[in-house]
């Protein structure tokens, strides 16, 4: 693993139009400093090059692109001298496919869709949101600013944020040429996408090794938004990994961050998280983030053992903003003093969810992670979240998602995993291949989809033990039939019905669905040993309406072959719970957090201030650490250890219980 980065940064924005006057006028280096320094920040992310195209330092190699109304010619480095002077990194933003001078000045550099229109908004709107290829000349350009900007830090720059390196499918001139030469059929969509997928982990070697080679240790990153299976084929070129995820814009939103978290530790990096100070996202200059929000973004941070980044866009005139900073010093002062306690750590897990995201795109995420995700966080699961390539052998539980299919050789893999005693929850299509059948080891058989839904489950049983017995319960969405496999040990440990008939045409009863019939029952949920297959997407269902049967009944199949889980507690499902391990002090962090995400306007979800919990009983197995004392840090309060369960007296939004072993 790389050397740890610092926790409490700012990213600092400087996307400056050309229209403005009296760039950085106000700035001055002292009052820059200190502000970060009052504000407990011990890294800047400063700007070379903005999303104008804009540069802000003399260029020699391109004078044409310093922004025409910079006041402070040498603006770049005077920030990073001032904050180099307070013992401040200073690493290096330089934007990559999102240029406006560029796609102004050079239009053949422009990824190209099959129909030679380029890929983003019209020229004719404001915005810079025109993408560029770097199969084009374009590619030599980047090459040559970076270095030069290299050599103008006298060859040693803390480190490079390269934005907006997403997967983008292109048919420009240069990439038709590179296709040509590859043998490569240029109609086939799914083959333009790999081709891409493929320019970009080259290009992302390429300038990591141009970096590299003037300085080793210089910190790397490239930003497509999502860290996820796309950027494994690339994880070498990265030092580290951003997981930018502001929750006031709708493509990210709460669920995003822990998704993302949870998959990226996974690449044995060090990692960090970035939010905003923004009440909605990126641009939004003069709104500030309500208190409680920033400190739930950057204490989950924390919770997962990564650093923090907090999102910020310096105004044109160069001065930061003295409420920003307050309200960024108010969370790093709280988060420094629990800092040692989640950094460095090493999350203690016992399950893992298999993703299906896609390795050629980012933010192609199904909605089954989604709920899955969701659900598993209210259920306090210690898991990761790993693509099918992964090792499955450190984890007691493996949750196959409703649309997680594999090839022959992953069945197999889950048939070894569970001969060797691992257990496996699995929805609908999950672990099945490409003609529908499931591993041997799920004794199961999948005899087609059920065409008559919704349906109805009947909650008896152990997997049902939370629900009303006998109950008839919906699921709206369509179910597969399936049936235990004949002599093979398996077992129906659920049953559903069915609807008098599906609601179609003229056919149809009230206002939604079809009620039950009350005729047979069939299976729902097949069991063989350690593994439970549900015929139903109980993930993606409760993703789109979040039924809490749905929760019920996976909540039932983990006890069943999880009875032993991790963390139990007694509070409320808005409460996450998170352990970290600090083998070097010989302790477990517990990290708690309950602060309550609000649908107050049409777009965004809102915090204004944490949740309250008392007495908060939490059982605890870690399975092989024995634990000998327990106390709330940093208040230095000890708590009683009775039958491995303890109870926090009060949760005021954040809780760290320190477990010495």
């Amino acid at each position: 693993m790389a050397k740890q980065l610092l926790s409490r940064q700012v990213h600092l924005d400087f996307h400056t139009s050309g229209y403005i006057p009296d760039i950085a006028a106000d700035f001055d280096p002292d009052s820059f400093a200190q502000t970060f320094i009052d504000a407990h920040v011990n890294s800047v992310t400063v700007f070379a090059r903005c999303h104008h195209g804009y540069v802000y330092y003399p260029s020699k190699a391109f004078p044409e692109r310093i922004h025409p109304h910079l006041r402070r010619p040498d603006l770049l480095k005077e920030q990073v001298d001032a904050l180099h002077a307070a013992g401040i990194k200073a690493p290096v933003y330089i934007t990559i496919q999102w240029d406006r001078f560029t796609a102004e000045n050079y239009p053949e550099w422009l990824i190209r869709k099959s129909g030679g229109a380029h890929e983003g908004q019209s020229f004719l709107e404001p915005g810079f949101y025109q993408a560029l290829c770097v199969n084009t000349g374009y590619r030599d350009f980047l090459k040559t600013q970076i270095l030069e900007t290299i050599e103008y830090l006298d060859n040693k720059p803390d480190g490079f944020f390269f934005d907006i390196t997403g997967i983008r499918p292109c048919l420009c001139s240069a990439c038709r040429a590179l296709m040509r030469a590859q043998g490569l059929d240029m109609t086939d969509d799914e083959v333009v996408r790999n081709f891409a997928a493929d320019t970009m982990n080259k290009y992302k070697a390429e300038l990591s090794a141009l970096v590299r080679d003037i300085k080793a240790d210089c910190t790397i990153f490239y930003n497509a938004g999502h860290i996820g299976p796309s950027t494994a084929a690339s994880a070498d070129a990265y030092s580290h990994f951003e997981m930018e995820s502001l929750p006031g814009e709708e493509q990210w939103g709460y669920l995003h961050f822990p998704l993302t978290a949870r998959y990226a530790r996974t690449l044995k990096a060090d990692n960090l998280g970035m939010t905003g100070k923004f009440h909605t996202s990126w641009g939004d200059f003069h709104s500030l983030k309500n208190l409680a929000s920033l400190e739930f973004e950057c204490f989950r941070m924390l919770s997962y053992g990564v650093a923090a980044s907090i999102g910020d866009q310096l105004e044109p005139c160069g001065k930061l903003n003295p409420a920003t900073y307050k309200l960024i010093g108010n969370v790093y002062k709280k988060y420094a003093e629990r800092e040692a306690w989640g950094r460095p750590g090493t999350a203690l897990v016992e399950a893992a969810l298999i993703t299906n995201e896609p390795v050629n795109a980012e933010f192609e995420i199904p909605e089954s992670i989604m709920g899955a995700v969701q659900m598993l966080e209210e259920l306090a699961i210690q898991f990761d979240i790993i693509s099918k390539d992964m090792d499955l052998s450190g984890y007691r539980l493996l949750f196959l998602p409703d649309d997680l299919i594999v090839c022959t050789d992953m069945q197999k893999r889950i048939d070894d995993y569970v001969a060797a005693g691992g257990a496996v929850i699995a929805c609908a299509e999950g672990g099945s291949n490409q003609s529908g059948e499931y591993p041997a080891c799920f004794g199961a058989v999948n005899d087609s989809a059920n065409e008559c839904f919704p349906d109805f489950i009947i909650a008896d049983g152990p997997i049902a033990k939370d629900l009303e017995q006998g109950n008839e319960y919906v699921i709206y969405l369509q179910s597969l039939l399936i049936k235990p496999a004949e002599k093979d040990g398996a077992k129906t440990v659920l049953e559903a019905r069915a609807p008098y008939f599906p609601r179609k045409g003229d056919k149809f009863c009230s206002h939604r669905y079809t009620p039950s019939a009350k005729g047979p029952a069939y299976p729902a949920a097949v069991q063989k040993g350690k593994v439970i297959l549900f015929g139903h997407r109980l993930f993606e269902q409760y993703r789109k309406c979040a039924p809490m049967w749905c929760k019920q009944l996976i909540n039932g199949a983990i006890d069943v072959l999880l009875p032993d889980r991790m963390i139990r507690h007694s509070g409320p499902s808005s409460l996450a719970v998170t352990v970290l391990d600090q083998p070097e002090h010989n302790r477990v962090a517990m990290h708690a957090l309950c602060y309550i995400p609000v649908r107050k306007s049409t777009t965004i979800d809102i915090i204004e201030e944490p949740t309250v919990l008392y007495d908060v009983k939490f059982k605890i197995n870690l399975h092989g650490k024995q634990i000998k004392s327990a106390r709330l840090i940093p208040e230095d309060i000890p708590l009683e250890i009775i039958d491995d369960t303890i109870t926090v007296p009060k949760i005021n939004g954040y809780a760290i219980v320190e477990l010495k072993y």
